[in-house]
């Protein structure tokens, strides 16, 4: 971004936040998913947005992150949802146009007690 005072740059690092941050307010979403490194890395720095994959292109940004989701919701709705979410905030906090955000189902939380179990109880 150009400015009159001189040029502004947003660091990944925000990027990622911002999306991780959108991506988590979304029904449905358990968790954002890492490898085992990154798991390690998540763990020391208490970052909430490694697993998540910034490309910036010439004249937008995209993201690429995997999910484990709640057992039971609507896979193409919770996606779409995230994807809308990561895309609006954004845009509206860093002004940077949003192309695409990939989402990869990576996962399935399932409950201790399933509903079924529970209502037996």
């Amino acid at each position: 971004m150009e400015e009159k005072y001189g040029n502004v740059k947003v660091d990944n690092e925000v990027l990622a936040s911002i999306a991780a941050i959108a991506a988590r307010k979304v029904p449905g979403v358990h968790r954002i998913s890492t490898s085992i490194v990154g798991d390690i890395v998540q763990w020391l720095r208490k970052s909430p947005d490694v697993g998540i994959k910034i490309i910036i292109g010439e004249d937008e940004v995209s993201f690429e992150l995997r999910v484990v989701i709640d057992y039971g919701v609507n896979i193409p709705e919770v996606t779409y949802q995230i994807q809308k979410a990561i895309k609006e905030e954004v845009e509206r906090i860093s002004g940077l146009k949003v192309g695409n955000v990939d989402v990869v189902i990576h996962g399935i939380h399932f409950p201790k007690n399933p509903p079924e179990e529970e209502e037996e109880k």
